[in-house]
């Protein structure tokens, strides 16, 4: 069996992680990597940033040339493009003459956030496209049979995502890694208030950390984290903070799945989605600010029930299938690719 997987390959991002799983399930002959992030950082900050956003450029190009430049084989049995936003419709046209089955994969929004146009011209040439996002299943069938969109759920990776710390060893605080957004700050700004210790990682935060400086229940780590250092700062704290953007209409993230990987409670808004995940013996919901910030005070007094509850929880996501071996397999039997 001869696979390609096309996406970024950075150590510590989640596409990495799919691709790891891919090759380590499938067990091909050949298993080539084309990592989209060389040319990405090959390109000037000014036009990453216009290609980023507009999706034009001389980062497309190059994303482009590089992926073309690098196909070392004439016919593969499975092509797998992660986050294709980049890719060209005539580049993807390419791809699919040299394979039996092309692939697309994203945890993204790809009609909200992350939309690009090329994508939605390329759509036609995927034989599968698998989504995380259940509120974007009508977009997908604008433009293609039902029968080729998959939906599953975002996942953690057992290798990396796992408990460090005892709960006995674990800070009283809260801990949140993301992009900052108005809603964002205003939790944030409740929890320090209430005398609660938060542990910040993320973009953004700049004004807010400046803001609170000398604040003693802020603590900003830095713009980002990532791999074991990710897990260990999760795993460190009670409470682990699984915000949903308000910038897209998003019901759980890959934060949903991880923290309670980490043996860390997990706090989420209540939704049709989390509620599937889990029960409320296993993950804090919460309704609205006031309600989240009610449910620290309450569980940050109460050691034993939250030790039970991160226990509870810690089960779920490892019994449910929620890691992204049992994620990958289960749609690799679905594309029909083992």
């Amino acid at each position: 069996m001869k696979v390609l997987y096309i996406g970024q390959f950075s150590e510590g991002t989640t596409s990495k992680m799919r691709a790891d799983t891919i090759n380590k399930l499938l067990r091909p002959k050949i298993f080539e990597v084309i990592d989209t992030h060389i040319p990405f950082f090959k390109t000037k900050k000014f036009f990453r940033s216009i290609g980023f956003r507009y999706k034009i450029g001389p980062l497309i190009s190059t994303v482009n040339s590089f992926i073309i430049k690098n196909l070392k084989t004439s016919n593969y049995d499975l092509i797998w493009v992660d986050k294709g936003v980049f890719i060209t419709p005539k580049t993807i046209k390419i791809l699919k003459e040299r394979t039996a089955k092309i692939i697309h994969f994203t945890p993204d929004m790809a009609f909200y956030a992350n939309r690009s146009l090329l994508f939605n011209k390329s759509i036609k040439y995927y034989d599968y496209l698998i989504t995380t996002k259940s509120r974007e299943l009508n977009f997908y069938k604008n433009y293609v049979a039902k029968e080729k969109v998959l939906l599953t759920t975002q996942g953690f990776d057992k290798r990396i995502h796992k408990p460090y710390h005892t709960f006995e060893e674990k800070d009283n605080a809260i801990v949140f890694i993301g992009l900052a957004e108005p809603s964002r700050l205003k939790i944030a700004e409740q929890i320090i208030n209430q005398n609660l210790t938060l542990k910040l990682v993320g973009k953004g935060w700049e004004a807010f950390v400046e803001k609170h400086k000398g604040n003693e229940n802020l603590k900003f780590i830095g713009e980002a984290i990532y791999s074991s250092e990710y897990s260990k700062l999760i795993s460190s704290s009670k409470f682990g903070l699984g915000l949903l953007s308000k910038m897209f209409p998003e019901l759980h993230t890959t934060r949903t799945f991880e923290i309670p990987a980490c043996g860390t409670i997990l706090l989420t808004e209540v939704n049709n989605e989390t509620l599937s995940f889990y029960s409320s013996s296993e993950a804090i919901f919460y309704n609205d600010i006031d309600d989240l910030i009610d449910r620290l005070i309450y569980y940050a007094d109460h050691d034993h029930e939250l030790k039970e509850m991160t226990h509870a929880g810690y089960l779920a996501v490892q019994e449910k299938g929620y890691d992204y071996e049992s994620i990958i397999l289960a749609l690799l039997k679905k594309i029909h690719a083992l």
